[in-house]
């Protein structure tokens, strides 16, 4: 982190906008049931991760960064994830990290559909 600090804020400004458009495309969809309820709690995540993910693009020392970087994936992994997908009919299982024993990579029996 410490090497290429303006390199992660870069890339951390590049998450930000992309979670900004994931927003605006999820409140721009009519969505119906449990499915607008699930939507709406994963959105107010995402917008958390947003405000996460903006303040690791401004960081100015890396302990910084890793603190709102930790903080803005967390938001992204988290239980609104999971509750909007199941309401999506989406596959819930995590995929398999690098270096973790697990073969095959990300791709699952699903169709490679992951949280």
């Amino acid at each position: 982190m410490e090497d290429d600090l303006p390199g992660h804020t870069k890339w951390a400004g590049r998450v930000t906008a992309a979670l900004a458009e994931q927003t605006r495309a999820l409140r721009a969809h009519a969505w119906q049931g449990d499915a607008q309820r699930a939507v709406a709690g994963r959105t107010a995540a995402l917008d958390r991760a947003h405000e996460e993910w903006g303040k690791a693009a401004t960081a100015t020392d890396s302990d910084t960064f890793v603190t709102h970087y930790d903080r803005g994936s967390a938001l992204l992994e988290g239980r609104a994830a999971v509750t909007a997908r199941k309401a999506l009919g989406l596959a819930t299982t995590p995929p398999s990290r690098s270096g973790d024993g697990a073969e095959g990579g990300d791709a699952g029996s699903d169709g490679g559909k992951k949280v």
